[in-house]
């Protein structure tokens, strides 16, 4: 797989956001970014079916009840 580079990371910036980011936080963004790629590749290993989508309405509606029971 490509490793994402400082150069790209500034491109991405520069091009979609207009955004002008320094060459260390590039390396960085860039570097992190390569340490969760290759941790989500091992997603599909992992026993997920029973989890719902972290934003779905059930999970919403569970953690407003779950924040308005600790006001009680």
């Amino acid at each position: 797989m490509a490793q994402l580079t400082g150069e790209t990371v500034k491109q991405i910036a520069r091009e979609v956001f207009d955004y002008e980011i320094s060459e260390h936080d590039a390396h960085s963004v860039a570097s992190t970014d390569g340490a969760m790629l290759t941790l989500a590749r091992q997603l599909g290993a992992l026993a997920l079916s029973g989890i719902g989508p972290a934003f779905s309405y059930q999970n919403l509606n569970s953690e407003a009840a779950h924040l308005n029971a600790k006001k009680a």
